[in-house]
């Protein structure tokens, strides 16, 4: 091998690089090059003498970490020029830089390819320093049969470690301990899950190496993953809180407030709507539309296909399904998506009543909202067009009342509603490679 590395570098090797005057321009012996070409000429004498070093280094020290830096330094290496302008002397310099470039090249993938299938070199596949595991993690990797995989562990606790062949779903081999360091020889060539399951919330070191059969070349492509819903029993399976979405009212709820004046002669300047509550139902959310226009244009009634549209989204960029803190994303990304538009000058009166006795009161005229116990947090006094979110809190019901202070306008409301249902769901990791 050694023979090898000094007939590649012999065979790059030589003076290279033309003088660079003060102007910016290069010449040697009639050679003119431009600012930008000399350049250029100048880096490919620079990754030339880059990769001629690395080929003493594997020849010197080889390791698998510097056979596939050799391998892909060699397969980068470039070198082009423009020969506009240019004199016979100057194209036939920059061909003799272009060419023993090339001959480097084939010569450094050949070393390369020579000294894998000549020693047997232990290639790291994962290595983990110092990292905290507070739940199940999951290492793939690609080995080949008969290769001999090399497993070290150190952790500040008792750790739990299980090896599976990911294609056939059969465990190969477990290790429980603060400190692990093992080996064995692969049966089948294929994916590998190392998993690790700490029994607290601890720190952990571990690596995981290969060493294949001397002149034996080694084969391991990148693998690739994708998430997949999938059923409690599941190989990999792993528990989710998600929601789902159910449409509340059939068809958006219509209603009629009076202006103040013309409610005194007859009609009504308030009403109420009873939203019933599915049973799982963390939040109810809701799309109000106001017009002084019976007839203006709207988008009313795609309150759920819209939501559901925005909540797929969600899944697909990977965001959280579902958060129970008040502040989480998910709420506010759908509802952002789809607020209403407000094109008019109306604006009404809303409250979020959670007790029947007091939207009934409010509904029968007996008392105004004022006298009444509604929710504070999620009313709107003076809103126009809007969408939001109650929060259910255990009730079975909630209920909506509309008022409309104006003394001569009436409004137009239109309501819809969606229940967030929570519930849980199943996913696995799938494996493959190119």
């Amino acid at each position: 091998m050694l023979l090898v590395v000094a007939l590649v570098v012999m065979g790059c090797g030589g003076q290279m690089s033309p003088k660079s005057e003060s102007n910016g321009k290069s010449q040697h012996s009639g050679i003119h090059l431009s600012e930008r070409e000399a350049y250029r000429y100048d880096k490919g004498v620079e990754s030339l003498r880059a990769l001629q070093s690395l080929c003493e280094e594997v020849a010197a020290a080889p390791s698998y970490e510097l056979i596939a830096n050799l391998r892909n330094q060699a397969s980068k290496i470039t070198y082009s020029y423009n020969s506009t302008g240019m004199n016979e002397s100057t194209i036939s310099y920059c061909e003799q830089l272009k060419r023993r470039i090339e001959e480097c090249r084939a010569e450094a993938l050949s070393l390369a390819e020579s000294a894998s299938l000549n020693s047997s070199l232990k290639e790291t596949l994962v290595r983990v320093e110092d990292k905290l595991f507070d739940g199940k993690t999951y290492y793939p990797v690609y080995l080949n049969k008969n290769e001999k995989l090399y497993v070290d562990i150190e952790s500040d606790g008792d750790v739990k470690f299980k090896l599976y062949n990911a294609d056939s779903e059969r465990l190969v081999k477990s290790f429980v301990g603060g400190k692990v360091s093992d080996s064995l020889t692969i049966s089948n060539s294929g994916i590998y899950l190392l998993e690790v399951t700490p029994t607290a919330k601890q720190y952990a070191s571990l690596s995981l190496s290969a060493k294949g059969e001397k002149g034996v070349k080694i084969y391991r492509p990148a693998v690739i993953s994708k998430q997949v819903e999938c059923s409690k029993d599941s190989f990999g399976a792993v528990a989710v809180e998600a929601v789902k979405l159910q449409k509340l009212f059939d068809e958006p709820r219509k209603i009629t407030l009076r202006g103040q004046l013309k409610a005194a002669l007859s009609g009504n300047a308030q009403a109420l709507i009873s939203i019933p509550v599915p049973t799982g139902t963390t939040e109810v959310l809701y799309s109000m539309r106001i017009s002084t226009s019976e007839s203006s244009r709207s988008e009313d009634g795609r309150f759920h296909d819209n939501l559901t549209r925005s909540y797929k989204r969600i899944e697909l960029f990977g965001l959280p399904f579902y958060e129970k803190s008040r502040s989480n994303g998910l709420l506010n990304t759908i509802l952002d998506d789809n607020r209403p538009i407000c094109d008019e000058d109306a604006y009404c009166n809303m409250y979020v009543f959670r007790r029947q006795s007091e939207a009934k009161k409010f509904q029968d005229g007996t008392k105004s909202a004022s006298q009444l116990a509604y929710d504070v947090d999620y009313s709107k006094v003076g809103t126009q067009s809007c969408s939001g979110s109650v929060p259910v809190n255990g009730e079975r019901s909630l209920y909506l009342a509309f008022e409309n202070e104006r003394v001569r306008y009436v409004n137009y409301i239109w309501v819809e509603a969606e229940a967030l249902v929570a519930h849980t769901i199943y996913y696995r990791t799938v494996y493959s490679v190119n």
